[in-house]
């Protein structure tokens, strides 16, 4: 028999689409806490979601499931009339927050109240008399922000997923996202026969991609099918903000379309959070406090705001904090285009971007000083974390605001930063685009010519890097730039190395090394005595390992970060093939750890690969293929033309493959190969060194263990009370602190987890709770001797 549904949920007109996990995550919360507010952006369905939980929970309040919409309610003064109406009361004779608290104080009811954001404070003043006086009383809120109210458990409403690959099977069953499902589920109730080819398929997943996974964007994308086939909708993506302007009829105002929706929450904001959001929109891919108080600030804007405001507009669900690398902050696509509309008509648009190409021009100039230091990973990580920012800086700079001296000097100072098999072909065409953007003969030139044939001779194109050399050379005379012409002598040793000529790139090695040092330019001195040791060793040269010693030494004492875990690893091969297993290890788990931290992909499996020598040479064969096959997925995603690939492989990956399968057999080794590939990098480390795995670096996934293990005694049982809906000043009764040390306990916490809400912390506590607390386990490494065949010979 189905319980009947008391209260006054409406129907499902249209199928509700996945949400599987977050249906379950706010079902726990509202079991744990007696106010669960949803948060997110316009458009990203939290009323929906609110609805399907409340309708899913039903059979838990005997007195019902009652739907209070406060979108069109203007007065705060009336809140609680309307929930009172809702309610069906009509006694007008007392006030109606009283009557409200006297008729729910014997309750069992969720209220679930709809677009809070604009009375949030009536909101809270509300609840606060309701709950106190209402023990069984449960609500459910939506809202654009965080409410603010004591108690309250936090849930932000992700976008739907996106589609990890191209393709999908044919029909709905085959769908592979929730964004892609939700499209289909809509396009069909508006086109009697959806297409079934691989056209019509790719153009969906890529629609519902530029859409952010946003489901009011993709409805409203949906049903134009009526009249638009998928590839044109899609062709005029780029302007989603005008086209996508009419939604149903019965939909509230600013539902009608994604600019309404948009616009809703703009109106919503201050004047200064308004200005804020607006600057805000030129940075890409997310920002720091730093970027945006180096670009948004002015007299309107003082810098000390900056702060505040970039917290108001995370509580407004406008910016989001990403997970790793510090406190940066994001746009949704979407919500980055309003804001750019609404700079452009504030006429400010060329102004804030001028700001954001020089800002991050400078972060590029800091090549001068940060790298080849001990700043050097910090430097490379900022980049890093500031791709997207960086890249924009290069387009407009060059296409949009006419500033191309600048695109030249950021494109030639981030050459090792282009060096990496994931932005070398872009690094590659930005030096091209900004060589022919500034083709008069100046120093910024003669410095990106030195780059780009740099990077020319990575990618193999050793004719298109000998012009470009030769360019170089002649400008570098002209103005006597010495660096610049020592630094030139570093190209014959790579180009020699990719011809197979280890010979003569060990000659042209010592040769740059004598020019660096003739210069006193140490980055030349640095990179050269790491080639000339690397040469050495693939040639077998006697003096490999005197060479490995002096370019470790040399690179330590300049505190190079990136060049002295290159040294760390080529001194790793040299130990191995001298039989001295300790300091291999050692060499390659200290460079490992540089590697991970630059989030340098080839160098970890480079490292990987020495490992797996020595696991391989102390009789560990196992081991020593899942080292193997935990380096295979990043020399399958890195440019095998790239010359760490390349030395890689003329060094002692086949060598090492070939004695483990020799030992094991064909079998047994593909077992454990696939056992490696399915591990990370980190956790073989581990096992190795006897010590937890390293923290992963920005991107990478974090372990529940990983998060907790960072915890003392004290914040994990702050933390526990917290997941069981305590205040904080309830928390300082329990544990007979003070409100402001709890406080404090509090922020440590959401440092360390990366979290921004209270809300996280529990969710987390909650599912390891039955586990227990993480330890820090310790086991010896296992080591043996050397087999001959990898000798030194």
């Amino acid at each position: 028999m189905v319980a009947r549904l008391v209260g006054n949920l409406p129907a499902e007109v249209t199928n509700f689409v996945g949400r599987e996990r977050e249906l379950g995550q706010v079902r726990r919360l509202l079991s744990a806490g007696r106010l669960v507010t949803l948060t997110g952006p316009g458009g990203v369905g939290k009323t929906r979601l609110a609805r399907r939980v409340a309708c899913e929970v039903h059979r838990a309040f005997p007195d019902g499931v009652w739907l209070v919409e406060l979108a069109e309610l203007g007065e705060g003064d009336l809140l609680a009339v309307e929930v009172a109406k809702t309610l069906g009361l009509t006694d007008s004779s007392r006030e109606p927050t009283e009557s409200l608290a006297e008729y729910l104080s014997d309750k069992n009811l969720l209220l679930v109240l709809d677009n809070c954001e604009h009375l949030s404070r009536p909101v809270v003043k509300l609840l606060s008399k309701l709950l106190a006086r209402a023990p069984a009383l449960r609500v459910l809120a939506t809202s654009r922000h965080v409410l603010g109210s004591e108690g309250e458990r936090l849930f932000e409403v992700p976008a739907l997923s996106l589609p990890e690959t191209d393709t999908f099977g044919p029909g709905p069953a085959g769908v592979i996202s929730e964004a892609v499902d939700l499209f289909l589920d809509r396009a069909a109730a508006v086109v009697p026969e959806l297409p079934e080819g691989p056209e019509f398929r790719r153009a969906v997943i890529e629609l519902c991609r530029r859409l952010d996974g946003i489901p009011l964007a993709i409805e409203l994308a949906a049903a134009r099918m009526r009249a638009y086939p998928v590839e044109e909708i899609l062709a005029r993506v780029e302007s989603a903000l005008d086209m996508l302007t009419t939604g149903p009829a019965s939909a509230p105002p600013r539902h009608r379309g994604l600019k309404a929706a948009i616009g809703w929450s703009f109106d919503l904001c201050s004047p200064s959070e308004q200005l804020m959001w607006a600057r805000l929109s030129v940075f890409a891919g997310g920002f720091d406090l730093a970027a945006a108080e180096g670009i948004c600030s002015d007299d309107r804007l003082p810098r000390a705001d900056v702060f505040d405001l970039l917290g108001s507009l995370v509580d407004k669900s406008i910016l989001h904090r990403q997970s790793g690398g510090g406190a940066r902050f994001s746009m949704l696509e979407t919500v980055r285009e309003y804001g750019r509309s609404r700079l452009a008509g504030l006429g400010e648009d060329k102004e804030v971007r001028l700001r954001h190409i020089r800002h991050f021009a400078a972060l590029a100039e800091r090549e001068r000083t940060d790298y080849f230091s001990e700043r050097e990973i910090g430097w490379f990580q900022e980049i890093s974390f500031n791709h997207a920012n960086i890249r924009l800086a290069l387009q407009a700079s060059l296409f949009d605001l006419h500033e191309p001296r600048i695109a030249l000097r950021v494109a030639a100072r981030l050459r090792m930063y282009w060096a990496t098999p994931g932005v070398v072909l872009e690094g590659y065409q930005w030096l091209r685009k900004a060589l022919a953007a500034n083709p008069e003969p100046t120093e910024d030139r003669a410095e990106a010519l030195w780059a780009c044939a740099y990077i020319e001779v990575l990618l193999a194109e050793v004719d298109s890097a000998a012009r470009t050399m030769a360019e170089c050379r002649e400008l570098a005379g002209r103005f006597s730039l010495h660096r610049v012409d020592a630094a030139l002598t570093l190209c014959p040793i790579l180009a020699d190395f990719l011809l197979g000529d280890v010979t003569a790139a060990l000659a042209h090695a010592r040769e740059a090394v004598a020019c660096g040092r003739k210069v006193d330019e140490p980055t030349v001195t640095g990179e050269a005595l790491f080639y000339a040791a690397s040469m050495a060793f693939a040639s077998r040269d006697p003096g490999a390992e005197r060479l490995a010693d002096e370019a470790l030494e040399f690179l330590e004492r300049k505190g190079a970060q990136l060049w002295r875990a290159s040294a760390l690893w080529i001194n790793g091969l040299v130990r191995c093939r001298a039989d001295s297993r300790d300091e291999a290890t050692t060499c390659f788990l200290d460079a490992f750890e540089i590697f991970r931290r630059l989030n340098y992909g080839l160098g970890v499996a480079l490292c990987l690969d020495g490992l797996a020598w020595v696991a391989a040479s102390a009789g560990e064969l196992a081991r020593a293929a899942a080292l193997l096959g935990a380096a295979h997925p990043i020399w399958e995603t890195g440019p095998h033309h790239m010359m760490p690939y390349l030395f890689s492989q003329l060094a002692v990956k086949g060598e090492v493959e070939t004695l483990v399968r020799a030992g094991v057999g064909d079998a047994a080794f593909a077992e454990a190969f696939s056992r490696g590939t399915s591990r990370s990098p980190e956790e073989l480390v581990g096992e190795i060194t006897g010590l937890p795995s390293p923290g992963p670096t920005a991107g990478s996934p974090v372990t529940t263990q990983d998060r907790l293990g960072a915890l003392t005694k004290r914040e994990r049982r702050v933390a526990e009370l917290l997941a069981k809906g305590m205040s904080n000043r309830e928390i300082a009764a329990e544990l007979v602190l003070s409100h402001r040390t709890v406080e404090s306990h509090v922020q440590h916490i959401l440092t360390k987890l990366d979290f921004h809400s209270r809300t996280q912390i529990a969710s987390l506590v909650s599912r390891v709770e039955a586990a227990g607390w993480p330890e820090v386990r310790r086991e010896p490494a296992t080591v043996a001797r050397f087999p001959p065949t990898l000798r030194r010979t």
